[in-house]
């Protein structure tokens, strides 16, 4: 016969039971653990390649093939090679000392080799196009080599790329030499999920990449857990930058190639470990060109820029101004308005003082100076969003060694820096001037 349970050994044994049952809802089941994030898991990862987002992404895939990204890297084809390789070309022998020539199997370059000896190399790759474009040749362990003959856009002319203009076979820098590898120069920031695989017994290299060109898992990392997860894990199985928490860290996916520096161990001059969504200080150090104020000198800086300015400190990230997966609004920078106008949507501009000096819609104009040479002097604007102010150009004693915001526009070029620290001055302030002027006499 059953024993009858009294009111209170109930309650003992419902209270016993919601304890077991809280205990065990403790203990996930392997199944309900969520998901790592990629940065963490990138190790079983696999990269896809981009066109296999296109399923998924048609529009955005779509929009990223008409940005610069997509076309960093290419085979050297007719439809992608800018330079004037007809071989007549003034000055261009005298500019390099080397000769281009167009051929029946493409392009050649015939320059002084790693022998000391003249030699024809053809062209395997191209790199770049909007700026500058460089040429590359396969040699026979698979070392890939920028040639020395660089084609500069803009000025539609050849310049020598560490070459025979300026240096020897053997000295460390010339365009052949060991270390100068397009491998370990720059591959990384050019291709997507690129390999070196370069074998120290046999001195060959095996070199593979997923992508041309900086594609879709350069930015998301690898996506092979990204198609394969169920749809309410497909969020938390690829990396979304405008959705990474820590901003700095965020911001660090497109510094891994808008930053200047080397690897730790300085063989690589781009972040070789890096995968978006990690630390990208762990895996690079920076080493910044910059003039005396901290203005960049020289390209790929852009992050420096912004972590110095006033952006990072609000929290305006890179997408903010620029389209990741579009070309741009009438420009070729990917921005989402053209130029100073994509200021005035955060910023209102009295035309007061100096501000009154000039039109008001040229915001870029002073507060992002064109101090940074690609290709050439000034093709690239100071994303540190300050003015350079010419007393600076004063301190360092020349234009050359301290550009400013006034000497580079194109109307104050041969301006006296001096002469525009005054003029400044009496904008900002009128009644400054009294302080010198007001004790002349009628006539001095």
């Amino acid at each position: 016969m059953a024993r009858r349970i009294h009111g209170g050994e109930l309650v003992w044994i419902c209270l016993l039971s919601l304890s077991v049952a809280l205990l065990a809802g403790c203990q996930r089941r392997p199944a309900e653990q969520p998901t790592p994030p990629p940065a963490v898991a990138s190790d079983v990862a696999e990269y896809v390649g981009g066109a296999a987002c296109k399923e998924c992404h048609e529009e955005i895939y779509n929009g990223w093939r008409a940005t610069f990204h997509a076309y960093k890297f290419q085979p050297a084809t007719p439809d992608f090679v800018v330079g004037d390789f007809s071989g007549t070309h003034p000055g261009q022998g005298k500019a390099t000392e080397s000769a281009v020539r167009r051929t029946d199997a493409g392009f050649s370059v015939t320059t002084i080799g790693p022998d000391g000896k003249s030699h024809e190399f053809p062209v395997r790759y191209a790199v770049g196009s909007v700026w500058k474009q460089r040429y590359i040749a396969e040699f026979p362990n698979g070392g890939l080599y920028v040639l020395p003959t660089q084609w500069n856009v803009k000025s539609q002319e050849w310049v020598d790329y560490f070459g025979p203009k300026g240096h020897k076979p053997g000295d460390g820098a010339f365009w052949s030499d060991g270390g100068r590898e397009f491998q370990y120069q720059c591959m990384g920031c050019h291709t997507t999920n690129s390999r070196v695989n370069f074998d120290a017994a046999t001195k060959k290299f095996s070199t593979a990449w997923t992508d041309l060109g900086v594609s879709c898992e350069a930015c998301h990392g690898p996506g092979q857990r990204h198609i394969d997860a169920r749809i309410q894990d497909k969020s938390n199985t690829i990396v979304n930058p405008a959705k990474v928490a820590d901003p700095q860290r965020a911001a660090m996916i497109c510094a891994a190639c808008h930053t200047r520096g080397a690897s730790p161990d300085d063989r690589f001059a781009y972040p070789v470990a890096y995968r978006p969504g990690g630390q990208l200080n762990f895996e690079f150090d920076k080493k910044p060109a910059v003039y005396p104020d901290g203005s960049p000198k020289e390209h790929h800086q852009q992050f420096n820029d912004w972590e110095a300015s006033g952006h990072a400190a609000a929290g305006v990230m890179c997408w903010d101004c620029h389209s990741p997966h579009a070309r741009g609004k009438s420009n070729r920078f990917q921005l989402k308005l053209p130029g100073s106008m994509l200021c005035t949507t955060c910023h209102t501009v009295e035309a007061r003082n100096t501000h009154a000096l000039h039109s008001v819609n040229n915001c870029i104009g002073c507060h992002m100076p064109s101090t940074v040479q690609s290709a050439t002097p000034g093709d690239l604007r100071s994303h540190r969003m300050s003015v350079v102010r010419p007393e600076l150009t004063v301190e360092a004693g020349d234009v050359s060694k301290q550009p400013n915001s006034c000497n580079l526009c194109h109307y104050h070029r041969e301006a006296d820096p001096e002469r525009l620290v005054h003029f400044l001055k009496a904008a900002q302030k009128p009644q400054s001037c009294k302080q010198c002027h007001d004790k002349e006499e009628p006539g001095d």
